[in-house]
């Protein structure tokens, strides 16, 4: 076998270097995508997912569908503003 250059040695780990770099920020900008929750009566710290999904799942009438699979808590990726409605 042909013995690698350190110029195609050096090519590779830069690729790498940019190859980690966009999936690390593109990871990052998945995870912040989330819309902040909005404080108000129901949107509280300590409310449990069920209880959130009870309205979020049925679509009732000015409350957005949950367009992902249910998680074990909001909170992890939905943070809460001090905007109220």
């Amino acid at each position: 076998m042909a013995k690698k250059s350190n110029g195609t040695r050096n090519f590779y780990r830069f690729m790498s270097l940019i190859g980690v770099g966009v999936i690390g920020s593109l990871s990052y900008s998945f995870m912040s995508a989330a819309p902040d929750i909005k404080i108000s009566e129901y949107h509280q710290a300590t409310t449990p997912a069920e209880q959130c999904m009870q309205c979020h799942i049925q679509g009732e009438e000015k409350i957005p569908i949950m367009p992902h699979r249910p998680m074990g808590t909001c909170t992890m990726c939905h943070t809460p503003t001090d905007k109220p409605y």
